[in-house]
């Protein structure tokens, strides 16, 4: 099952406005007289790259509760989480960022392993919340 991401729309106005931002000062040399080939090169291939990145790891957010795991992908960046390892589930309000990558402060936080913790922030937080409990009867969900 895929869940998409919640994204509050203070923080996508920030990523949009960042995104545009850079795309637009890739360009900047184009506008300026007598501007150095190689460095307006430069300029554009970074802003540009940064720029696609930005987009890359804001669009590619996706939450899967696969068979055996749960599957977090922020756009280059992957986690898997296997359901017995989970040992704890709760619903938080926070803006400590990991996975969650700050799309949002409703968040849950799932502690796997010893010591590892995960914030998730799918949308529909209830049924990803209900999913989770199907897929792990042990685990112990505030």
């Amino acid at each position: 099952m895929k869940f998409i991401p919640r994204r509050d729309l203070w923080l996508s106005i920030t990523m949009w406005f960042c995104i545009i931002g850079l795309a637009l000062a890739s360009i900047s040399p184009l506008f300026k007289v007598g501007t150095n080939i190689i460095g307006g090169s430069i300029l554009f291939l970074f802003c540009m790259g940064m720029a696609g990145f930005i987009a890359w790891i804001w669009l590619g957010v996706v939450y899967k509760l696969l068979d055996t795991e749960l599957f977090i992908r922020m756009g280059p960046l992957t986690n898997s989480i296997t359901y017995d390892s989970i040992t704890h589930v709760k619903p938080v309000r926070s803006w400590i960022s990991n996975m969650a990558m700050a799309t949002s402060s409703r968040k849950v936080e799932i502690k796997y392993g010893r010591y590892d913790v995960v914030q998730v922030s799918p949308l529909d937080q209830e049924t990803f919340i209900r999913e989770l409990r199907i897929r792990c009867p042990h685990v112990h969900i505030e």
